[in-house]
């Protein structure tokens, strides 16, 4: 019997190719495929086609011993799973006239008219079996292919999970292969390319599989262990984090679903330290990224956003020939606007942004993207000149990250003034 090693996934639904949706079934099935110890190699969503599902269905078959298709098991003339599933195994589409009965009576049971188009949920390729549907009434389809295994459920959610609780885990569970463990090690104030460098050498080690991403908040590594049962993956995952952390230091600042503003907050709760924002081109959102945190109202006084350059004096003490003299933009600014917000909030330490979001108002000496971060403690100010590339929206969330991981780095020193 072939084992389960991997699995590929495939939606069906044209809705889900529409803007703003998302494959949440796939995230779902992913991670409880991964407790089974089964790899997710492979995830495509596709439109209601029998052709071209079949299609992805043969190349999925390529792809892993595990298919699982989610969606297009209904009634309706759009839901054409089953036909592309007989289609991709070169099988005959059969009527099950047993299972066509007792849907009919499931639906008079129920007080319900049955209609014609209801039976075709009742066709399944030649030598499929089915896969009973507690909460509806699509039934699943398993197939059977060179020891590989073809899924079909449906798309509702509620639907999909039950069955795959009931009928599918189990019998992956038969034919998986030990167990899969996964972690995401984050990493901030780094190029992709620098921490690829000091890495590279530990890709693949320790039966460690290493992927690295770049992301707004920094880097984030994801590790993914096989192992003859969970503990022996999660040994394995410990020890390749250990060498990680060794390394990279500082740098690394929190794992799985830990955020840049919750490592901040922790760093500033160890060391018993609290602090304000005063932000222009940014309006508050370093402020909204620290308050996100549950129980940020032990550690974080305030905010304030002085947008015009009238206002910079009113609320966070900017002398007003500063500005005058040296710009809104600017050093002298972000280093006034985190000393003046620290002193009026009674904060440990202050953080003051400006700079220039874009698309407009640049100019040779301050073009689009640059910003200045300051970050004002009792003994010293630090500063740091950034130029960003992107649009508005990306400039203001990279200075955001960016001043997210120099506040957590100020607040872990054994000195944080």
């Amino acid at each position: 019997m072939r084992p389960l090693r991997t699995a590929a996934l495939i939606a069906v639904g044209s809705e889900l190719l529409r803007p703003g949706r998302s494959d949440a079934n796939g995230d779902w099935l992913t991670e409880r495929l991964g407790r089974l110890g089964i790899e997710v190699v492979a995830r495509t969503i596709v439109g209601d086609d029998a052709a071209r599902t079949a299609t992805v269905i043969v190349a999925a078959l390529r792809a892993g011993d595990l298919v699982i298709l989610t969606g297009g098991l209904g009634p309706t003339e759009d839901d054409r799973t089953r036909e592309a599933l007989a289609r991709a195994l070169g099988r005959p589409l059969e009527r099950d006239a047993e299972r066509e009965e007792r849907l009919r009576a499931m639906f008079e049971s129920r007080g319900r008219t049955f209609r014609p188009m209801q039976a075709r949920q009742t066709d399944k390729p030649r030598g499929a079996e089915w896969v009973d549907n507690p909460l509806g009434t699509a039934p699943g389809v398993l197939c059977r292919r060179a020891g590989r295994l073809v899924i079909a459920l449906p798309g509702v959610p509620a639907e999909m999970r039950r069955m795959f609780e009931d009928s599918v885990a189990p019998l992956a569970s038969a034919r998986a292969m030990g167990a899969l463990a996964r972690r995401a090690l984050k990493i901030g104030g780094r190029l992709e390319a620098s921490v690829d460098e000091q890495l590279r050498d530990l890709y693949g080690t320790r039966g460690v599989d290493v992927t690295i991403l770049a992301g707004h908040e920094g880097i984030e590594l994801q590790l993914a262990a096989h192992g003859a049962d969970a503990e022996h993956a999660r040994l394995a995952l410990d020890a390749l984090e250990r060498e990680i952390a060794d390394r990279l230091g500082d740098d690394l600042y929190g794992k799985d679903d830990e955020t840049l503003p919750v490592a901040v907050g922790r760093a500033l709760t160890a060391a018993g330290l609290s602090v304000a924002t005063a932000e222009s081109c940014t309006a508050g959102l370093l402020a909204a990224a620290l308050t996100e945190v549950p129980g940020s109202s032990a550690w974080f006084r305030g905010g304030v956003v002085p947008y015009a350059d009238d206002l910079k004096p009113v609320l966070a003490d900017v002398p007003v020939e500063v500005v005058a003299r040296s710009g809104a933009v600017s050093e002298d600014v972000a280093r006034a606007l985190a000393e003046g917000v620290r002193r009026r909030t009674g904060a440990s330490l202050g953080v003051g942004i400006t700079g220039i979001a874009g698309p407009g108002g640049g100019s040779a000496d301050k073009p689009v993207g640059l910003v200045h971060v300051a970050i004002a403690g009792p003994a010293r100010t630090d500063h740091w000149r950034l130029l960003h590339v992107g649009d508005r929206a990306l400039i203001r969330r990279r200075s955001v990250s960016f001043a997210l991981d120099r506040l957590r780095r100020r607040a872990s020193e054994r000195e944080a003034g």
